[in-house]
């Protein structure tokens, strides 16, 4: 088994080439946001960057996982809600992009009962907005939403900006609606910024780990899931 690299919310930074370097024989997962950059990056070194992530997924299709966050979906999901930074000089390079190269991206990962996706899920949001089958496996579910439960995905709670008593999905779960994180799951998510690594546990068997540290140039390495 291949320890696994989780690589927190990119937003144009190049860190992950070094991350990478660093570990020649894991596996890596990148928990969203390439774009929208917090600091002063040209859009096409923004775009560049976008590319060499894309095509280090291509070359090593068993061994990368790229997820989506909300700073991704806004360029090309109808169902997104345009968050802060929206660059609209580049969505016309974005959107495409994304919607050509979809297949290489994904909601949601999952091995065993570890669970990776951008922002994370709670229990309460799992059950009664999403209204998922803890029987099944979750990360099929995210993936393959129905109709339905679309929605749900795409939700953005009170704590963010939406309707009061909302919860937010997988796209925009803040740290405060993940208080009790889906039972019987560790998950690992970025989104909500942290200066390392870190842990919040539930009572269920339950725990999440926030990821969403390149900044600072902080990541999360597993030698094995357990």
């Amino acid at each position: 088994m291949k320890p696994i690299v989780a690589i927190g919310d990119i937003h144009g930074r190049t860190t992950w080439e070094g991350i990478v370097k660093a570990h020649p024989d894991a596996r890596f997962v990148f928990l969203g946001d390439y774009l929208d950059p917090y600091d002063s990056i040209p859009r096409e070194k923004l775009l560049a960057n976008l590319l060499q992530i894309m095509v280090f997924k291509r070359r090593n299709p068993e061994n990368v996982v790229l997820l989506l966050g909300n700073h991704d979906m806004h360029y090309f999901s109808e169902n997104a809600l345009k968050g802060t930074r929206y660059d609209f000089q580049i969505e016309r390079f974005a959107a495409p992009l994304f919607t050509e190269y979809r297949d290489l991206f994904q909601y949601a990962w999952q091995e065993g009962n570890w669970l990776f996706t951008h922002a994370g899920v709670s229990q309460e949001w799992f059950e009664d907005d999403f209204c998922g089958d803890i029987s099944r496996p979750v990360a099929d579910q995210l993936n393959h939403p129905s109709e339905a439960q679309i929605p749900a995905l795409f939700r953005v709670g009170q704590v963010r900006g939406g309707r009061k008593g909302r919860t937010g999905g997988i796209f925009w779960a803040d740290v405060s609606e993940l208080a009790d994180p889906l039972h019987g799951y560790v998950q690992v998510v970025g989104h909500n910024r942290v200066p390392d690594v870190s842990v919040q546990e539930g009572s269920h068997g339950n725990r999440i780990i926030f990821c969403d540290c390149l900044r600072y140039g902080n990541y999360l390495c597993l030698e094995h899931l357990g």
